[in-house]
């Protein structure tokens, strides 16, 4: 019973650690996108590379400590829903740290131009806003108190006004006329869509990598395969 009761609360401490990066990549981010100094921006930004290493190896640790605990020690149902938990946690953690790296290059990308340094403020506030949800919901699990959940779920709408009112501000900022704004607005819609479709062929990937780690014990997470490793199969039997 104590082995299992360590193990579970290995995973715990695992999941923590794991939390804490991920916060601390946020902080990085914020810093990146407040910097002025050239040398401060470039030691900000080898510092999230440097980070992006080690999660991409907790979130596969904390996927093998939950096989073998669920393997080993058998946990009741209440243990079960916590690591769990963890290892969906864990997950969404990861591709949090996997989108801090791309508004960190995006941001690279266009940092000095006008159209930037006109939106900044807004870009900001609506990343401090993400940034607070994603402290909210771990303080939910971590302290036990499910209010810190609902407000975050709640609070999700929050953001997807701010994005909305991003954009249009952005193309009202710009002296065009109501053809070419409807234009841009639709293929602002156009991107949304195109976004989720690139969401569902992300998802495509992960039930791949799942199966073939069902089907070999292989785990090609942050790997990437060679073309004779790929079997060309164009339907479903």
């Amino acid at each position: 019973m104590n082995i299992k009761n360590n193990a579970i609360q290995d995973i715990q401490a695992s999941f923590i650690e794991f939390a804490n990066l991920i916060l601390k990549q946020l902080e990085l981010l914020e810093k990146q996108m407040n910097c002025n100094e050239n040398l401060n921006c470039i030691e900000t930004l080898e510092q999230i590379k440097k980070n992006e290493e080690r999660i991409d190896q907790f979130e596969i640790e904390i996927s093998d400590k939950f096989i073998h605990a669920i393997v080993l020690y058998h946990p009741v149902a209440s243990e079960l829903r916590k690591i769990i938990a963890i290892y969906r946690m864990s997950i969404n953690l990861e591709r949090i740290g996997d989108l801090v790296v791309n508004i960190t290059n995006s941001v690279r990308k266009m940092k000095d131009s006008e159209i930037y340094s006109g939106m900044s403020d807004v870009v900001f506030n609506m990343l401090m806003q993400s940034i607070h949800m994603v402290e909210k919901s771990l303080l939910s699990f971590i302290n036990k108190d499910k209010e810190y959940a609902i407000w975050t779920i709640q609070n999700d709408s929050v953001v997807d006004k701010m994005n909305h009112k991003l954009l249009t501000k952005a193309i009202d900022k710009n002296e065009i006329s109501d053809e070419i704004k409807q234009m841009l607005l639709s293929f602002t819609n156009l991107r949304s869509i195109i976004s989720n479709i690139e969401r569902i062929a992300d998802h495509a990937t992960n039930i791949a990598e799942a199966s073939i780690y069902s089907l070999d014990g292989t785990d090609i997470r942050h790997t990437k395969l060679k073309n004779d490793d790929v079997d060309k199969k164009d339907t479903i039997n």
